[in-house]
């Protein structure tokens, strides 16, 4: 099975100036000339795919773009052979013999693929999803964290091509983060770097439980979950998802605008203790809830000046990620180039 390398350190080629080899692939992958307006396919296509708790996201990417794509809700029957079948599905459907697949999954994963567990998608613990992918496909598939997998793609083809140290968080179900530092993308030394959703913000007795067994985890104040369950503390109602909540801060809804105040500032308390302690050139937000990212900004950053220990670490530039949505299924993409 090709997987992944689980090192301290990887090293990362960038993609060369457009207009000559865009994605730099090992041999028996797909390498892209652009002459022109023209894309002049040699090998067959790379495939990548971002899933989380409620939908996978595949397409073929050539040259830092989305060719082509296929999505497929999630399952909720708690069975990780359901959740499998989808992702085979969505692979499938863009084409019927994949060369390679990268997947990125929202949770952790060891150098031979297996799931230490995926806490907003139940039944995957010890799952070896790499293996159990590549016999129903039929190829190599390099499995990593989503946060790291995002952080990839961004710095390959995004913002990070002008930060060399910053990190991805992801801002959804889940909430993580995946690290870049002086160019080089570093999932720590057991692959479980940038966890910032599981950092302890609140220690209190009634601090919310979080999906990963604890409570008081900065993703019990942060993720969809949060903001729907503060949406209704603060004299809100019950909504589908995050764009109701956006739609009701933008016109003026006192909830909403709570909701978005409240997330800011605990993001903030989290972030500031990355930022003492990496001193990043930026932070980059991805993920659906980056969406309302206008909503956010200014309490998160009053939350930094108020916890950063010196001035330059709280105006670190706060940006959306370059690549939106497709950050994951990009960087995912790029996975098996990073293969032993």
């Amino acid at each position: 099975m090709l997987k992944a390398a689980r090192t301290t350190w990887r090293a990362v080629s960038r993609p060369r100036e457009w207009g000559t080899e865009c994605f730099i692939a090992p041999e028996g992958l797909r390498e892209t000339v652009l002459t022109g307006n023209r894309l002049e396919q040699i090998r067959p296509p790379v495939i990548g795919v971002d899933f989380g708790g409620t939908g996978i996201k595949a397409g073929i990417v050539e040259g830092g773009r989305v060719l082509r794509s296929f999505d497929e809700p999630t399952p909720t029957t708690g069975r990780a052979e359901d959740v499998l079948d989808a992702i085979a599905r969505a692979v499938l459907a863009l084409t019927p013999k994949p060369e390679s697949v990268g997947i990125a999954i929202p949770g952790e994963v060891d150098s031979e693929g297996r799931c230490w567990g995926l806490p907003n998608v139940p039944g995957f613990r010890g799952v070896n999803l790499g293996v159990r992918l590549s016999e129903k496909l039929g190829c190599p598939v390099a499995v990593e964290n989503d946060a790291t997998t995002a952080a990839l793609g961004e710095y390959l083809c995004g913002h990070g091509t002008r930060f060399p140290s910053f990190l991805m968080v992801t801002l959804g179900t889940g909430v993580g983060g995946g690290l870049v530092l002086g160019g080089q993308l570093y999932p720590g030394a057991n692959g479980f770097a940038g966890e910032i959703g599981h950092i302890n913000v609140d220690r209190s007795e009634g601090a919310p439980p979080c999906g990963c067994g604890r409570r008081g985890c900065l993703e019990t104040y942060t993720g969809t979950a949060a903001l729907k369950r503060m949406f209704k503390t603060f004299g809100g109602y019950d909504v589908a998802g995050i764009k109701e909540i956006a739609d009701n801060a933008r016109a003026g809804g006192r909830a909403g605008l709570d909701t978005f105040q409240a997330m800011g500032e605990w993001l903030g308390r989290g972030l500031s203790a990355i930022q003492n302690t990496l001193d990043l050139n930026a932070l980059i937000f991805t993920g659906g809830i980056s969406n309302a990212f206008d909503l956010i900004e200014p309490s998160l950053r009053t939350a930094l000046r108020e916890n950063c220990v010196a001035e330059p670490l709280a105006e670190v530039p706060l940006v959306v990620s370059e690549l939106g949505a497709q950050a994951g299924v990009i960087g995912a993409a790029h996975l098996p180039q990073l293969g032993a």
